[in-house]
């Protein structure tokens, strides 16, 4: 298990992916933990039962606070290097992580963002169009993304309630951190 990594899961009533995700991260000894939003589909007990690392919500914070939440546990974390944000719903592949992690070892980036082939809304569309228009990104809203702690660190302070995980990548690419894109 590569222990300067951790995979975090966000996760709301996404049971059936969840479980097939988890089962193939345990298998590849993968170090990672479920945010569970306070699902209803019954992911708290097969988290229990399963022996899953996971957070529970007292109540469902959304998408970006519950990533937000991740980050905050992953700091506390001693040895991390890298924080992967993982979306529960299956669209991801665990092999993209292995290769991810091929790329971080040879590598000194701080923001890795997966790009997809296939977005789901029309203003995904139309962001990363902008984003690749003015920064040369070209995913910014993709749910897969890899984050060098010192950049969690050097926002930390700044992540508030209205806080929104592009503005971590508009600030990174302010700061002039690598930043840098990869098709999966």
């Amino acid at each position: 298990m590569e222990t300067d990594k951790i995979v975090i899961l966000p996760s709301y009533n996404e049971i059936g992916s969840l479980i097939k995700i988890c089962k193939e991260l345990k298998k590849r000894k993968i170090n990672f933990i479920v945010l569970d939003d306070n699902s209803n589909d019954g992911t708290n007990h097969w988290l229990k039962k399963n022996r899953i690392n996971y957070i529970r919500n007292r109540e469902n914070l959304g998408y970006e606070k519950n990533i937000i939440k991740g980050f905050q546990y992953a700091l506390k974390k001693k040895g991390i290097r890298y924080v992967i944000t993982f979306d529960a719903d299956g669209q991801h592949k665990i092999n993209d992580l292995i290769n991810i992690y091929k790329i971080l070892n040879k590598n000194n980036i701080d923001l890795l963002i997966c790009n997809r082939k296939i977005m789901n809304r029309f203003s995904e569309y139309l962001l990363s169009f902008l984003y690749n228009f003015f920064y040369k990104i070209k995913d910014p809203l993709s749910g897969l993304k890899v984050y060098k702690v010192n950049i969690l660190k050097n926002f930390k302070n700044n992540i508030k309630d209205n806080y929104f995980l592009v503005d971590l990548v508009s600030s990174s690419l302010k700061k002039d951190f690598t930043v840098k894109n990869y098709p999966v």
